[in-house]
């Protein structure tokens, strides 16, 4: 089995993990979390998120689980990347899932974002793919999901123009805001950094920086939103909770301010599994999402089995993601036989 093959087996898994520890603490403060838990360092039950009423198991997992899902479903399907396979999923995944009415009359999936939730039902509606994204979406709708498209890109040594023009087209089909086209771009170098090169966090701020500037540059009005968030890395290599709560929003939800977020709490601790996405959680905000985006990152950067939390085994329905991870897996190594 290549390394590829074994990230891919461990990847859904992973992120529905930094998804679960998140989700009872998603929309608090790093106070709050302090104050009422001290440092979450494992699964808890979920009992007090806004969008999750009533007690819910630890191990419970979300959006972030879901729309991964998603894309990995239409990779399989497709057998690469099929912007038309990945919205069909979309609208599978927002058909499986329970949905809820807001105080303002809008009916959302659980969890989902607006501008996810409004792309999608304007999909089924008929509109077209290019047209669907929310116009003023800025949120980590797409930075959240993207893990195994950037995995598969990256096993196939897809070129990054070919990799880009991917991105675009499945970040406008939700948010429409250049900024968000920006953070896709810089996530997928980044992970492709965390899989083809020793991490070293210095290179790794470096590296960060520099390709926000670029993208910004590349992309039309997107401002410098990304690269002024990142910026604080390249003085803290190797952040504390509070150097990061200093140089954020302590939220997340605008996709700059997650990148932020979730590169500090993974240089943290050198993208160690179990405390980087603790440190994710920790921090307050949208801390399903940020762990989530966080447990990504550790697993492409290499997850070894004494890395494992001993309470991954509460995670919801783990057997069926692990089928699935199998045959994404299955599905890698059959792309790359016919490349080789």
């Amino acid at each position: 089995m290549s390394r590829f093959e074994r990230t891919a087996y461990h990847l859904l898994p992973a992120i529905a993990y930094g998804d679960a520890a998140g989700l009872p603490v998603e929309t608090r403060s790093a106070e709050y979390i302090a104050n009422t838990h001290g440092t979450i360092d494992r699964l808890l039950p979920t009992t007090e998120n806004p969008f999750y009423k009533g007690l819910y198991e630890a191990g419970t997992w979300s959006d972030d689980t879901e729309l991964s899902i998603a894309v990995a479903r239409s990779l399989i399907k497709a057998n690469g990347f099929d912007m038309r396979a990945i919205a069909d999923e979309h609208v599978t995944m927002y058909g499986q899932a329970l949905q809820i009415t807001k105080p303002n009359g809008q009916t959302v999936v659980r969890g989902w974002g607006r501008s996810t939730t409004t792309a999608v039902q304007r999909y089924m509606e008929g509109v077209p793919i290019e047209q669907c994204g929310a116009r003023d979406g800025a949120g980590n709708g797409i930075i959240m999901k993207m893990a195994p498209l950037a995995l598969w890109h990256i096993a196939l040594e897809t070129d990054h123009d070919e990799v880009y023009r991917d991105l675009d087209s499945i970040t406008t089909f939700t948010h429409g805001l250049p900024v968000a086209r920006v953070a896709s771009r810089v996530h997928f170098d980044m992970l492709s950094y965390l899989s083809t090169r020793r991490f070293d966090a210095r290179e790794f701020t470096d590296f960060a920086y520099w390709s926000a500037l670029d993208h910004q540059r590349d992309v039309e009005e997107s401002g410098t939103d990304v690269s002024q968030a990142l910026s604080y890395l390249i003085d803290c290599p190797q952040p504390t909770t509070q150097d990061i709560l200093d140089h954020t929003d302590g939220k997340g939800f605008y996709v700059p301010q997650t990148l932020a977020m979730a590169y500090g709490a993974f240089m943290a601790h050198n993208g160690q599994f179990a405390p980087s996405v603790y440190e994710a959680v920790n921090l307050g905000g949208d801390t399903d999402s940020t762990g989530s985006i966080v447990a990504a990152m550790t697993t492409i950067k290499g997850l070894e089995p004494r890395d494992v939390p001993r309470d991954l085994t509460k995670i919801m329905k783990l057997d069926e993601l692990q089928q699935l991870s199998q045959s994404f897996a299955r599905s890698i190594k059959t792309a790359r036989a016919k490349i080789d």
